[in-house]
């Protein structure tokens, strides 16, 4: 009985049991060994998002290229008419940009007016921005206005160029008084009667001339007698 109650009395309170320090370290390494992989499938991930950025951006550059061949391949002879220069295909190129009408919008499906224009950005550089309207049956004098008035910057638009320099026009066309091909730095359908065989326009970025040079398809020449058959 007494050594019953003796051990009863001399019993040492029980504790509660802790982690031992090779628990907390196994436990630390683990914690760490998942935080390295965690930043290493970031790192990935992020680098695989940028590729994807880069070679959308990348196929964006192609595609605008691309369309833009087609826009002036698709250039037609649209016949406008003024009192002083009578029927003459609509086409208006200078050094700064060129305006021309394609069957090839780049939204929906009627035949457009294309301004191709040079614009001024920050820090001295300039892109060139692309717009296009419904051509409908404008007159010479309606596509003017929209131009003087800027309403041409109400339709589709898009940029194909940015942050370049020394951006300039020039046309490859047929002359009819000296009956010669030859380049020139502006080219008006209503004194050339003709559309241009092909626009070159040239660039600078990172000190690197570029050059993007379009085809236009469409035979002007044989409907030189316009005025002839449609007097007014």
């Amino acid at each position: 009985m007494y050594s019953d109650i003796n051990r009863y009395i001399f019993r040492e309170p029980s504790r509660p049991k802790g982690y031992t320090l090779i628990e907390v370290l196994v436990a630390v390494l683990i914690f760490t060994a998942m935080l390295m992989l965690a930043g290493i499938a970031l790192n990935q991930g992020l680098t695989q998002y940028h590729g994807l950025v880069e070679k959308g951006l990348n196929f964006w550059d192609y595609a605008k290229n691309i369309w833009i061949d087609k826009s002036f391949n698709s250039a037609t002879d649209y016949y406008v008419y003024t009192r002083s220069d009578g029927w003459f295909p609509y086409f208006k190129g200078s050094h700064d940009g060129v305006s021309y009408v394609s069957l090839a919008p780049f939204a929906g499906e009627l035949p457009v007016i294309v301004w191709i224009k040079r614009e001024d950005e920050d820090g001295g550089k300039y892109s060139l921005v692309y717009y296009e309207t419904p051509v409908y049956t404008k007159t010479c004098e309606e596509i003017d206005r929209d131009y003087v008035f800027g309403d041409y910057r109400k339709g589709e638009s898009f940029k194909l160029l940015e942050g370049v320099e020394g951006i300039e026009f020039s046309f490859y066309g047929y002359d009819l008084t000296k009956q010669m091909y030859q380049w020139y730095s502006s080219f008006d359908g209503n004194k050339m009667k003709v559309l241009p065989s092909l626009v070159k326009i040239s660039y600078t970025r990172d000190l690197s001339r570029g050059d993007i040079v379009v085809g236009i398809k469409v035979n002007s020449l044989a409907k030189r007698v316009y005025n002839a058959n449609y007097p007014r």
